[in-house]
């Protein structure tokens, strides 16, 4: 499917680090870090968002994704969800009456390997790869990635090596009305996860027990 390096948002992002773990913003009172590896029953509840697609594959699609990125079979964890209300297309990528915008943000569970830049630029790299070649005639979405800096706060109190990147991921969804649109999305969210899968697996090889440098 459709995928790219998102280079204006990179250049944004770039001067717009956090800590991880976040709390509550200025930009958005409500939202808040939560904790989904330990409670993942509150995805639905505390992701303002959802509220936008409520009852819909949309709203399957992102508690789908979400609730596997911070399961047991995952190596990801992710708090971090936004999604637009649906509007006329203007994106001059697809001419589909309408579009859904949203993104994601992962990190690597295991923090260290978030503050190694080849390790982050290897792996978007191969997630990157996987996803252009899977379901390639589907062209109703497209994947944005860029890195976003985070200061890891587990790790400075270890004094550890703390500043690093967190994976920032942007999706379009179109179609000529709204079920349409709310489904592609669903798919292109499980497009994203067996990309994530398929790297995951490669840097599980490459890393075997060596730490991060």
């Amino acid at each position: 499917m459709l995928c790219y390096h998102e280079k204006d948002t990179q250049l944004k992002l770039d001067n717009l680090g956090r800590y991880h773990p976040w709390t509550v913003t200025t930009k958005t009172p409500d939202g808040k870090y939560v904790d989904f590896k330990r409670y993942p029953e509150l995805i639905s509840e505390t992701l303002e968002d959802l509220r936008l697609v409520d009852g819909t594959v949309a709203a399957q699609a992102v508690v789908e994704f979400i609730t596997w990125a911070n399961g047991p079979d995952s190596i990801f964890e992710t708090n971090d969800f936004g999604l637009r209300a649906i509007r006329p297309n203007q994106s001059g990528v697809s001419t589909a009456k309408l579009e859904l915008h949203g993104r994601v943000t992962l990190l690597f569970r295991d923090l260290r390997l978030n503050t190694s830049e080849r390790i982050v630029q290897t792996f978007l790299s191969k997630a990157d790869q996987q996803l252009k070649a899977i379901d390639t005639h589907f062209k109703e979405a497209c994947w944005g990635w860029c890195t976003w800096p985070h200061c890891f706060t587990e790790l400075l109190e270890a004094n550890q090596p703390a500043e690093g990147d967190c994976l920032s991921y942007m999706v379009w969804s179109w179609g000529n009305d709204v079920s349409h649109t709310h489904e592609h999305l669903l798919r292109a969210f499980r497009n994203l996860r067996t990309a994530l899968e398929r790297a995951a697996h490669d840097l599980r090889e490459h890393q075997g027990r060596a730490s991060p440098r």
